[in-house]
């Protein structure tokens, strides 16, 4: 059986539909994802969640990691997020941003047999970690050090917004994929680059428990954290999933 618990906040100082960060849940189906619009460009957060709700709703088999399975992916993800905007009220200097397209991070796991849980498989491009919790070892994806969230992430893009839009087609960038096996009392944790940061700097003093220690206070935990310099002042997203 799974368990899952998730946990997000804006910025500090910023409103929630100024939230960036996206995810999606489907824990009957063992499908989850998150994803990080980039602030650069236009429209990243309709972009994020076009990502996301695409993965979760139709995921690439498990065993399958061509190629035409990530453009699938990529083609649908398109197509929501050009049909979410309403191009023609935009006013020209928007458009000209717009037109550019939007960037994100973004990181989809699948678990197969939800009610057996056995194995899965991530798949990212970006600087949103997976944390496998087994025991007294912690395992990340696809960084181990914390140092190498300090570049510019890879990102997925939507392609050219109005006019030029879905008439011209978008190469899938290239994914990593990673395997993983469950047993009981495994614990899988999808997250955004800030918190992912945060874990790894601090990972012998298993953050992740203080995380769900502060469970009913997570906004003003994590605001502290922000406020003390500990974290970059991000917007946050953390997916937690128990293994039972």
């Amino acid at each position: 059986m799974l368990s899952v618990r998730e946990f997000h906040r804006p910025k500090s100082g910023y409103r929630e539909s100024e939230y960036e960060d996206a995810f999606s849940i489907d824990a009957a189906g063992g499908k989850f994802a998150v994803a990080d619009g980039a602030t650069e460009s236009s429209f990243s957060n309709v972009w994020a969640k076009a990502l996301v709700s695409t993965f979760v709703e139709n995921p690439p088999p498990m065993d399958m990691n061509d190629r035409q399975s990530v453009k699938n992916l990529l083609d649908e993800s398109r197509k929501k997020w050009y049909g979410g905007i309403d191009w023609t009220s935009l006013p020209w200097f928007q458009k000209n941003k717009a037109v550019l397209g939007s960037y994100s991070t973004f990181l989809g796991l699948q678990i197969d047999s939800p009610e057996n849980p056995r194995r899965y498989r991530c798949i990212t491009i970006g600087d949103s970690c997976l944390f496998h919790l087994s025991g007294p070892k912690m395992e990340s994806f696809p960084f181990s050090d914390y140092r190498d969230l300090n570049y510019t992430p890879r990102l997925m893009w939507s392609g050219h917004g109005y006019p030029i839009g879905l008439s011209k087609d978008v190469e899938p960038p290239g994914l990593e994929v990673k395997y993983g096996k469950l047993k009981e009392g495994d614990t899988l944790i999808l997250a955004t680059d800030a918190i992912s940061k945060w874990m790894l700097q601090n990972k012998f003093n298993k953050p992740w428990e203080q995380i769900l220690e502060n469970a009913d206070n997570w906004d003003s935990y994590i605001g502290g954290l922000i406020s003390s310099g500990a974290m970059k002042n991000d917007d946050i997203t953390a997916i937690f999933i128990s293994v039972s």
